[in-house]
């Protein structure tokens, strides 16, 4: 039974149950069915019995024949009624009587089986001594004692239903047992055709094909399977992309920390190697590095650069951390007022004119110095990279922040690469100016870690950039 599938199970365990259900009740309908309706027989000739008594007691004797004569007909026996010296006596089962009642006597010829008497009504169940048929044997004297009733009703009615029944019991057996293997044969595959269903429709789904939903109709148990089966195997597939996304992020994450690493290792050698050589040259006494004095000033001033650039480098590794404890509520306009105050005075050295409009104030969330820096950076870049009286303007746009400097556009070749460590356009992001090519790269990193969205684009209002944050 353990390795039949369910169609076939299930058919057997239900046709097995139903063989049992016929079988109990057929037993029971052959055991039964003659001792009940003998017994219903039996106690509706005992209330017949009690009928005619009252009847003739009152009856003439026209009348008493006619209910002798009924009686007789209708049970199928031969009765004898003395009343008041009068007999009435009807033979249906014809001379058969005589050989086994005498009225006379009192006597009758025949083996008594049972007795039973209601209301002074005695019925007994007698076994003819020449064969044949039973027969229920009925004595009664009047309350009166004015007469005496005796009947033998023949019980070859009974017999013969009996009998037509035993008859009858295999057939309605074999038709039983019929339905039945059609009937188990039926609900077998009404219950298992959705199970199958759901069976073939999880192995497309150890495919992980996309589209493969199981069908079910039903409102039951069934139906539920076949809905969390599906609502389960949507999560599995949702699960699956956001971990394949979430691996893409990884490993982009990762190629970036090995572009930007690489990028680090190159832009910390050059200083290093400077310093390197005009140590080994003074140490040397070779030509112009004589002057110890001047190449260890140049020397302090590439170490100090060198250890800023350091200090970038390990500041930029914890941009992809963000910590939610840190968040808190900020009014934009009140920390960009603050941050814009030192570059207002060095944008007036340069005769850079800076116009804030603040007017439109939010909050954000956002932890403070990350938000600090990113300000801190956009506007050394905006006052580094504006011409003398230029122009940089810097107003909140619903729920933007806008900074927007007059300088030469940025071409799209090179804005798709501005944002990456160690970058510098080729038209004026050099050493020489002081950019070390992080600035941007720092904005974005920090940006990207709040969930933040910003574009660096030509702006639609100057001939110059724009830079969009969109809290």
């Amino acid at each position: 039974m353990k390795k039949l599938k369910l169609f076939p199970k299930t058919f057997l365990y239900t046709l097995c149950l139903m063989l049992v259900v016929i079988l109990i009740s057929h037993f029971l309908l052959y055991f039964l069915l003659p001792g009940i309706y003998n017994f219903q027989q039996k106690s509706r000739l005992q209330k017949d019995a009690e009928d005619i008594l009252q009847q003739i007691d009152g009856a003439t004797d026209d009348e008493r024949l006619t209910l002798v004569a009924g009686f007789a007909s209708k049970w199928n026996a031969n009765i004898s009624v003395t009343y008041d010296g009068f007999s009435y006596e009807t033979n249906v089962l014809g001379d058969l009587s005589k050989d086994i009642l005498d009225p006379q006597a009192g006597t009758v010829d025949a083996t008594i089986i049972t007795d039973s008497g209601s209301n002074n009504i005695k019925i007994s169940l007698a076994e003819n001594m020449q064969g044949g048929a039973d027969f229920f044997h009925i004595e009664k004297s009047f309350a009166n004692g004015r007469g005496y009733i005796s009947a033998i009703i023949s019980r070859q009615q009974i017999e013969n239903a009996v009998n037509a029944i035993v008859i009858i019991l295999p057939f309605t057996a074999l038709i039983c047992l019929l339905i039945s293997a059609v009937f188990a044969l039926l609900y077998s595959r009404t219950l298992t055709k959705p199970i199958a269903r759901i069976s073939e429709t999880t192995e497309k789904m150890k495919k992980l094909q996309p589209d493969i939903v199981c069908e079910s109709n039903t409102y039951d148990e069934i139906g539920l399977l076949a809905a969390n089966v599906n609502s389960l195997y949507q999560t599995l597939l949702q699960t699956i992309s956001d971990l394949e996304q979430e691996v893409y992020k990884v490993e982009k994450a990762e190629m970036q920390k090995t572009d930007f690493l690489r990028a680090a290792s190159h832009e910390l050698k050059t200083p290093v190697a400077a310093v390197n050589v005009m140590l080994e040259n003074m140490i040397l006494n070779v030509g112009k590095y004589k002057d110890r004095d001047t190449y260890l000033a140049k020397c302090k001033v590439t170490t100090e650069r060198l250890a800023s650039m350091i200090k970038e480098v390990l500041d930029t590794s914890k941009l992809d951390t963000y910590n939610q404890q840190e968040l808190v509520d900020i009014n934009l306009a009140d920390i960009v007022a603050s941050v814009c105050e030192p570059f207002q005075i060095i944008a007036k050295s340069k005769g850079i004119c800076l116009d804030l409009n603040l007017s439109n104030a939010f909050t954000v969330q956002f932890v403070v110095h990350r938000l600090e820096r990113v300000l801190s950076n956009l506007l050394s870049n905006a006052v580094l990279y504006t011409p003398q009286n230029g122009t940089i303007w810097i107003y909140l746009n619903g729920r933007e922040l806008v900074i927007e400097n007059e300088c030469d556009i940025i071409p799209a070749d090179q804005r798709s690469r501005i944002f990456e460590a160690f970058y510098r356009p080729d038209y004026g992001r050099g050493r020489v100016t002081g950019g070390n090519g992080l600035g941007l790269y720092i904005v974005a990193s920090i940006l990207k870690a709040a969930g933040v969205s910003y574009e660096f684009v030509p702006s639609d209002n100057i001939n110059g950039m724009a830079f969009r944050i969109k809290f």
